[in-house]
């Protein structure tokens, strides 16, 4: 018979109850079974771990031993137990929730917050879509916003699963108000007219976006002059509003831009992305997916519809 922990309780008991009979009566079992089971442990004990007389039961000096290891084995495992419970009982209340820069994060948040079975909120800002599916796959994350960009679709490990909360989301382009071409120009305008402009964009990554504006800029007959990276929003848009140069931004980015700044389409729709909620499958909240979905969808529209100013123009959802 090997030792378990039950049997390490009963060795306890009995020691403190200085009687079989009494430990017997404690445990709700008859005397005689109890007997039975105390000579099964002691013989995988390999000895005797109590004197038996009229009075009682007094251990031996195995018995006091093993007595005193049992004791605090029980004590470390009742409080690992006890600990696991609470860090089962925080991580239960709590939601981590990650995603890339411009995402609509503090939209979900709030929201997520106002779920009345939801007491924490945890946010991972990343751009890489692979750094973001790793931590889904590991369980450092329950949900992650990511961006899809055509010919660069995500591949998804196992335990992770995804729906698209935008199907087709275009990049727009961010000038000075007073940039030429912005005067020139009140809809849609041809990347082809930005050929002589500086660049400002996001850090190389592995999301195609970057392969994707390169060949959106060939195909319009140039070159692109990218001569700085920026994961800053106010930078890049410090950048762009004292004229020296042009960057792209998605909707989510709209209302961060300043009254300096004016945004424009790019003909023909050259850059669009997805944007995808992934999930976790074996997170405790993997079956809020549908309601976070929908959290998801509403602070995007909330980030895509509030107008910063009168002279930009309205981004909208291709």
């Amino acid at each position: 018979m090997n030792v378990e922990l039950r049997h390490l309780r009963v060795v306890v008991l009995v020691a403190e109850a200085g009687s079989v009979g009494r430990a017997a009566r404690w445990l709700k079992v008859s005397q005689p079974s109890l007997t039975a089971q105390l000579k099964r442990i002691e013989a995988a004990f390999g000895g005797e771990l109590f004197e038996r007389s009229r009075t009682g039961v007094t251990p031996t000096a195995l018995g006091r031993y093993a007595v005193d290891r049992a004791r605090a084995i029980l004590v470390d495992v009742d409080h690992l137990s006890a600990t696991v419970s609470a860090m089962t009982a925080v991580e239960s209340s709590a939601v981590r929730l990650g995603g890339f820069p411009t995402a609509p994060m503090s939209g979900i948040a709030s929201r997520l917050r106002a779920h009345g079975e939801i007491e924490q909120v945890s946010i991972e800002v990343e751009w890489s879509s692979s750094v973001l599916l790793q931590q889904l796959e590991s369980g450092r994350l329950d949900f992650a916003l990511l961006r899809e960009f055509p010919g660069f679709e995500l591949r998804l490990p196992a335990g992770v699963e995804a729906t698209t909360v935008v199907e087709s989301e275009s990049a727009y382009v961010a000038l000075a108000a007073d940039h030429p071409v912005a005067r020139r120009t009140h809809g849609e305008i041809d990347l082809s007219l930005l050929s002589d402009e500086e660049w400002i964009g996001e850090p190389p990554d592995d999301s195609g976006f970057h392969v994707l504006f390169r060949a959106a800029c060939e195909a319009a007959g140039f070159q692109p002059r990218v001569e700085h990276h920026s994961v800053d929003t106010s930078v890049l848009m410090g950048f762009v509003t004292s004229g020296q140069g042009v960057a792209l931004v998605s909707p989510t980015s709209y209302r961060m831009l300043s009254s300096d700044v004016t945004t424009r389409r790019l003909a023909g729709n050259p850059i669009h992305r997805k944007l995808v909620l992934a999930w976790s499958t074996d997170s405790p909240r993997a079956q809020m997916s549908r309601d976070v979905l929908q959290m998801a969808t509403e602070a995007y529209e909330e980030a895509t519809t509030q107008q910063a100013n009168p002279n930009q123009q309205r981004m909208h959802v291709a």
